[in-house]
């Protein structure tokens, strides 16, 4: 495996992952890998659940454990490829997972039914066209043997047009601007292929669609504050 994949798999762990352009085969839905454990952070996400002040408490101790990941992420991708140790990756990965499986435990002891229905629909937002690679998403829109293999087309060949824009990671460690550059081409790369999508459905599943997903949410909030700063755990707007 290539060094920067590896930097790449460690910012996943690191609970970054909206960063990371995952593969199309990717569940989505809450606690399957998306956006879910960034919600002890987020502060656009937690206003868009409502999560109380009660809730944020609770989340005070993850979202500090979280904080503390994404420290060790910075230290490591400073010195870039050449500064990158091996021994040092396997060990952050591991805590990493970790303090992503405590995350989804305590999201899942203290979030509503109503919150993780919501969760799930940024969450298919945010996947775009992978989000049709998920089961419950293919059952919920009765999608054809016909269409499933369109879209799967489609899935494709976005993957291989994203594959060189995966995070932001230049000759001197991790690049800030080329991150968010790349991430304005991959919103230009998503937004197609889900018009390519759309006209693969049927009138009634573009309905049902809308339904998986609710009310549009600006997902480019996922990425606001990565890279430092303390967790949003503090109480109130």
């Amino acid at each position: 495996m290539r060094i920067s994949r590896m930097l790449a798999a460690v910012l996943f762990a690191a609970g970054a992952v909206a960063v990371v352009e995952a593969q199309p085969g990717r569940q989505g839905g809450f606690g399957g890998g998306g956006v879910g454990t960034m919600v002890v952070s987020n502060k656009e996400l937690q206003d868009e659940l409502k999560i109380t002040d009660a809730q944020k408490e609770k989340f005070k101790a993850v979202a500090e454990k979280q904080a503390e990941q994404r420290k060790k992420f910075g230290e490591m991708i400073r010195g870039g490829k050449d500064g990158f140790d091996k021994d040092k990756f396997a060990e952050l990965k591991t805590d990493g997972e970790k303090v992503q499986a405590e995350v989804k435990n305590v999201l899942d002891d203290t979030l509503t039914t109503a919150q993780k229905n919501r969760l799930a629909q940024i969450d298919r937002q945010r996947d775009g066209v992978r989000a049709f690679a998920d089961e419950k998403v293919v059952a919920d829109l009765k999608l054809t043997d016909a269409q499933k293999s369109k879209i799967r087309g489609i899935s494709e060949e976005y993957a291989k047009d994203a594959k060189e824009l995966r995070g932001g990671f230049g000759k001197g460690g991790f690049d800030k601007e080329k991150m968010a550059e790349n991430q304005k081409k991959r919103e230009k790369l998503t937004k197609n292929a889900m018009a390519d999508v759309d006209e693969v459905l049927t009138s009634e599943q573009k309905k049902q669609w809308k339904e998986l997903t609710g009310e549009p949410f600006d997902t480019a909030k996922l990425f606001q504050g990565f890279g430092g700063g303390r967790p949003n755990t503090t109480k109130g707007d």
